[in-house]
């Protein structure tokens, strides 16, 4: 019934079809996925236990909605938003697009989001913690479109989230909000780290501040954002999110690309920041993963947990259990006995 329902939404507009998956799931309308985690895929960071190293990505519960139904389709954390202070509508439609034949999708959609109120109250009706002690819930955060200053709204919405959630991320890197990736230069970007790392202490929190990078930066901006990943002793990053390069699609759209066409760039960069930061900064590797493979060739060049979101939508809700029972029998097949000795042994 659950792959009937995924094929015919895979018929209609895209975000339709994801605003009645939100629905569905809400309604208690998905399957529940029963399997026994092996201690094999077990990893302790940031003193939190990780189940599996695989995660959704933000932007698919971008209002904290259905955390509970999708920690119960199989994922070890889910990460919410981007949310940001005030209510967006986001970019005008139509601003998803399919592409099939390249496993891929094309997003313009622009932070949009209920804004910092609505998210707060639907984490804390969630009561999420008490069926899921062991599953991890992360929080990323971005600035409203006419904000000027964009550590204004991520005071604000650190004040006000950072109690809610396992860690912390700052959306440095979307293609559809203008302006943004230019805080990834290396003044901008010093100067967001400092700041966040001072409102952490102020608010005598230990929550975990990951930093989400952009695939399409260049080398010099890759070495600057380790050098001050290193010197600010950053909890981790989050490579990569979407790319402005859709030379694959041989097509003309605004927005970023997700998917299967993003794989070997995010590999890349994978490799490239693990090598830059000794493997001493924490890495969630994001970008075209299909399969257990794929996941386990972004952990060797340097990640200690991925997220998925396109093959997510492709594939339909059982895809979670099988990349994960696949996952622990490839670990067991090259004789590994925990999932942490795979990480960076082809960096």
């Amino acid at each position: 019934m659950y792959n009937l329902a995924h094929r015919f939404l895979k018929h209609l507009n895209p975000e339709t079809a994801h605003n009645l998956s939100i629905q569905a799931l809400k309604l208690g309308l998905y399957p529940k996925i029963n399997y026994s985690n092996s201690e094999i895929l077990e990893q302790t960071i940031w003193g939190r236990r990780f189940q599996t190293p695989i995660g959704l990505s933000a932007g698919f519960d971008k209002n904290a909605e259905v955390i509970k139904p999708i920690l119960n389709l199989g994922f070890s954390f889910t990460e919410l938003g981007t949310v940001t202070p005030l209510v967006q509508t986001g970019n005008p439609k139509p601003r998803i697009h399919r592409f099939p034949k390249q496993n891929a999708l094309v997003n313009s959609l622009g932070f949009n989001n209920k804004g910092m109120e609505i998210f707060e109250n639907n984490i804390i009706n969630s009561n999420f913690k008490e069926n899921f002690q062991d599953k991890i819930v992360g929080i990323n955060i971005g600035n409203n479109r006419e904000t000027k200053d964009i550590l204004n709204d991520l005071e604000l919405l650190f004040d006000r989230l950072h109690r809610l959630g396992d860690y912390i991320v700052i959306n440095l890197s979307s293609p559809n909000t203008p302006g943004l990736r230019d805080n990834l230069k290396s003044n901008s970007f010093e100067k967001i780290v400092n700041r966040l790392h001072q409102l952490r202490e102020q608010n005598f929190s230990r929550i975990p501040i990951l930093f989400k990078i952009s695939p399409d930066i260049t080398e010099q901006e890759k070495k600057d954002i380790a050098l001050i990943s290193l010197a600010n002793d950053i909890d981790g990053l989050i490579l990569t999110n979407t790319s402005i390069d859709k030379t694959s699609l041989e097509k003309e759209l605004n927005g970023g690309l997700s998917g299967r066409p993003l794989f070997y760039k995010s590999n890349k960069i994978i490799r490239d920041f693990y090598t830059l930061t000794s493997g001493k900064i924490k890495i969630i590797g994001v970008g075209g993963i299909f399969d257990a493979n794929d996941i386990l060739t972004k952990m060797k060049l340097g990640a200690s947990l991925v997220q998925v979101y396109t093959s997510f939508t492709y594939n339909g809700p059982y895809h979670i259990k099988k990349m994960t029972l696949d996952l622990i029998s490839l670990i067991q097949q090259q004789g590994f006995r925990n999932i942490t000795e795979v990480i960076g042994q082809h960096s």
